[in-house]
């Protein structure tokens, strides 16, 4: 599984002739959108990257997005990402929301707190899912709650529905990957090992580890020294077999305080983010910034603001900033921007292959 997913680097090299599009200078549609289906969350985690947005209660429209999503994929858009600044689950229709987009030949993902993802919901649409990610701070009450902040019982709920969802995926014998996703702080590195002991006994596909990525407009802070905290990688890895990977992510730790190698983010144009508000951003980190959103999917269809001159001014503007000072570090684009800057700015020899 671990080649295969490449949790730690990027999936552009799987796509060529998108990428060769791009290296002359068509204005290629995007591979993969994620979209915000809910802007509210029943969670509180201290670490969010979001808080800052407020958790409104909005909710994607049903038909809006579908419309947009049967269009997208005509033009070429290969997945979706069920996620955003909200807990997906909370927009009611996300069932058929996800059911849609599948038929229309489109992969589709979902990261979830995993509380509302019931039997009855992963039986109505666990076949449409390509993968879901938990995103579950520790197995462990007391450190869980301090992290995640929801309500009274939610970790025994989350147990409970990935047990039911590894049932529902191996009675059903679907392709679904189900993993379970951690942000590495402080108040769960002693917590690490044992949760991977549970997570493998349940059943789940994976464990991965990750970093803290401070966002520039997040209300939270953490000054977190990783270097100090990779010790328990070793201890955690112990839990991993051929049924059950564990990434820990090793890469994007020793990112944090990095500058970034490139000059600007050339990635943009690959993928791109819809917040519950139908607000189109270049990616999660500019939502609320206004002078650098594309448009909104409630004015214009999806095809009206990528082809539009708005995007091409605020892509523009963009790149005319400084990357170190205005996107996150470790970012989601960074391994795309390496690669996407080794092309465009390639060395000698290059010939002798």
């Amino acid at each position: 599984m671990s080649d295969q997913i490449r949790m730690d680097s990027h999936k552009l090299i799987y796509h060529p002739e998108r990428v060769a599009s791009w290296l002359q200078g068509k204005n290629i549609y995007p591979i993969e959108v994620e979209i915000s289906p809910s802007g509210a969350c029943n969670h509180r985690c201290i670490f969010c990257a979001v808080d800052y947005i407020g958790y409104q209660p909005d909710y994607l429209d049903k038909d809006t997005i579908l419309r947009d999503m049967k269009l997208m994929g005509e033009k070429g858009l290969k997945s979706v990402i069920c996620s955003g600044e909200g807990e997906p689950l909370l927009n009611q229709d996300m069932p058929e929301i996800a059911n849609r987009i599948k038929s229309y030949g489109i992969d589709v993902a979902m990261s979830t707190n995993g509380v509302l993802l019931s039997k009855e919901k992963a039986k109505e649409c666990l076949a449409s899912f390509s993968w879901i990610r938990f995103s579950v701070a520790s197995m462990e009450e007391k450190s869980y709650d301090k992290i995640q902040r929801g309500k009274p019982g939610d970790l025994e709920k989350v147990r409970e529905n990935l047990f039911d969802a590894v049932r529902v995926k191996r009675e059903n014998h679907l392709n679904v990957t189900l993993g379970v996703q951690c942000l590495l702080l402080p108040d769960n590195l002693e917590q690490l090992p044992d949760m991977a002991k549970q997570l493998k006994e349940i059943g789940v596909d994976y464990l991965t580890v990750k970093p803290y990525s401070q966002h520039l407009h997040s209300e939270n802070t953490f000054e977190i020294n990783y270097e100090e905290m990779m010790d328990v990688e070793k201890k955690v890895k112990e839990y991993a077999n051929d049924d059950f990977a564990v990434y820990f992510r090793i890469n994007a730790m020793k990112k944090v305080h990095h500058e970034k190698c490139y000059r600007m983010c050339y990635g943009l144009p690959f993928m791109t983010h819809i917040d519950a508000k139908g607000n189109v951003w270049p990616c999660v980190a500019h939502i609320g910034t206004e002078e650098l959103c594309y448009g909104n999917i409630y004015k214009q269809t999806f095809q009206e603001i990528w082809e539009g001159q708005k995007r091409l001014e605020v892509i523009k503007n963009l790149n005319s900033l400084d990357i170190n000072k205005v996107c996150r570090e470790a970012c989601r684009l960074d391994e795309i921007n390496k690669y996407l800057d080794e092309l465009k700015h390639p060395g000698g020899h290059v010939n002798f292959i």
